[in-house]
């Protein structure tokens, strides 16, 4: 197994992340709760996932969508991003980008809503790691709800604005 780094601020993952997505060219999948959406829109990861869709790249996205993170996800959506909704998802945060670069973490203490919050994560340039990982997200993305359906069951259905 190649090596990799341990990550130990939200901080630090966002910036791993950014630097998966830009060396992307296929594909972007990701897990994560939803408050840092919120840090991922600031810090333009939806740019740079905008950019690879543009390129003919792909962007799949899973986590828990509630009424104050709505506005996120339509945002997501309207770049072209896949996103899917799973019912009380706090767990662990994942980015793999192209099967071969990834970070994952073993939990995430969404209360901690700053920058400087303290997580346990590892950076990886294993693809047989980065496999493993995008295999477990296949399974949960195969048994999530469409972000749309879980908008308007929220009652949120009105138009998008970015």
């Amino acid at each position: 197994m190649t090596s990799g780094t341990i990550i130990e601020s939200v901080k630090d993952a966002i910036a791993v992340a950014s630097t998966i997505i830009e060396s992307t060219e296929k594909e972007v999948s990701w897990l994560v709760p939803a408050p840092l959406l919120v840090f991922a829109a600031r810090f333009s990861l939806l740019e740079k996932s905008r950019v690879l869709i543009q390129k003919g790249g792909h962007a799949r996205g899973i986590t828990e969508i509630s009424p104050p993170y709505v506005e996120v996800v339509r945002e997501l959506i309207d770049i072209g991003t896949g996103v899917r909704h799973v019912e009380q998802y706090t767990g662990a945060f994942m980015v793999v980008g192209d099967s071969r670069q990834s970070i994952s973490t073993i939990g995430v203490n969404v209360a901690d809503h700053s920058l400087d919050g303290k997580i346990i994560a590892f950076w990886s340039a294993d693809p047989d790691y980065a496999a493993y990982l995008l295999s477990s997200f296949d399974r949960t993305w195969a048994e999530a709800t469409d972000a749309q359906e879980r908008i308007q069951e929220l009652g949120e259905s009105g138009p998008s604005h970015l």
